[in-house]
């Protein structure tokens, strides 16, 4: 019980310090943190609103038009074999891969408060529906940023199959999933159209609040720490921390496996957009956090390899100095990467077999 207490003051006397900390810095950079938000505002209308907004709408759609209901009766038997879970998610699983971040997140919420799913559903789902969507990747990251919508497809491509390899990793270690009984009707009331789509926008527009919101407090955090934090340590902040600056940073200095490992990862901005999306569902946020490096790094691997598969023109991934290699490349921090992979790969297993 001492020992309790003791942490929890602790506790709240680190929350006392950031928070004066955070006062402090919007007082002493204030001009910073205005532009750190001027950009995140850009980057939420240019990039982040067109492509997610409208697939955050078509999967809650999905779910009150019963769509998932529907497809879920036909293609049970297949992802119950490959992910262990229920039919009734494939169309989630598969808006998740042309949608975006956090709309698998948010179908699954809408799947799970319905009653059409389980809880042990819903948070098998949410550990790997993760993946950037086609418009961000092609027409944000290729065409935008590299000047050619192929290098888009490739980490398009080399992410939906890191999803699908985490997929089959947690059935394997964990097996299927704990579902409904076969014989509980599954059948969810759905909405007439008009009602289903007033809705979906509602959902879906509240849904790209919180995102933006988001977005604006890590781009705000940002421009502060510009002004704190050595070169090295804010591209590294910039990379962990938010994706669309993330990828924005490594298209003009470092090689194309480092775009897609930002990619891959996702962000911790991203990672509270999820966790925001999914309404409530309980999920282990260290495993979801460490299943997020190993995505990142079996993305960074697949877009490695595909660039010399698909594209003879390699030199176009390698548009950075030599020197910018420095603070990913080198024997000794190669062998800190593996081994923290590796980490995360033992410490996932563990967890996910509880």
């Amino acid at each position: 019980m001492y020992i309790k207490n003791a942490l929890d003051r602790g506790g709240g006397i680190f929350k006392a310090i950031l928070i004066v900390s955070a006062a402090a810095a919007l007082t002493l950079s204030s001009q910073s943190c205005k532009e750190g938000a001027l950009n995140g505002i850009e980057m939420c209308l240019r990039v982040l609103i067109p492509s997610l907004f409208p697939f955050m709408a078509l999967s809650a759609l999905t779910v009150k038009l019963g769509i998932c209901d529907l497809l879920g009766r036909r293609l049970g038997e297949i992802t119950r074999k490959i992910f262990g879970v229920s039919g009734t998610l494939a169309p989630v699983i598969l808006l998740s891969l042309i949608g975006g971040y956090p709309v698998g997140a948010k179908g699954i919420a809408e799947l799970k408060s319905s009653g059409a799913i389980s809880e042990d559903e819903a948070k098998r789902a949410s550990l790997f529906a993760v993946c950037a969507g086609p418009g961000f990747l092609i027409n944000y990251v290729g065409s935008t940023l590299y000047g050619n919508a192929h290098i888009g497809m490739i980490i398009l491509l080399a992410q939906v199959i890191s999803v699908i390899i985490i997929g089959v990793f947690l059935r394997l270690f964990c097996g299927e999933v704990k579902q409904f009984s076969s014989n509980r009707e599954l059948y969810i009331k759905s909405m007439p159209l008009s009602n289903a789509l007033v809705e979906s926008t509602y959902s879906a527009a509240e849904g790209m609040g919180k995102i933006c919101a988001l977005v604006l407090i890590f781009s705000a955090a940002t421009g502060i720490l510009n002004g704190i934090l050595p070169g090295n340590l804010l591209k590294i902040w910039i990379i962990l921390s938010e994706v669309c600056s993330a990828v924005k940073l490594t298209a003009g200095e470092y090689p194309l496996w480092v775009t897609a490992f930002a990619v891959g990862f996702g962000g911790i901005c991203v990672h509270f957009q999820i966790f925001s999306a999914l309404d409530g569902i309980k999920i282990n946020k260290i495993l979801f956090f460490f299943i997020r490096i190993i995505q990142g790094v079996i993305t960074a691997l697949l877009t490695w390899i595909f660039s010399f598969v698909f594209i003879a023109e390699t030199e176009v991934f390698s548009s950075g100095e030599v020197q910018n290699s420095a603070l990913f490349g080198g024997s000794i921090i190669s062998a800190v990467v593996l081994t923290a992979v590796m980490f995360c790969f033992i410490f996932s297993i563990k967890n996910i077999r509880r």
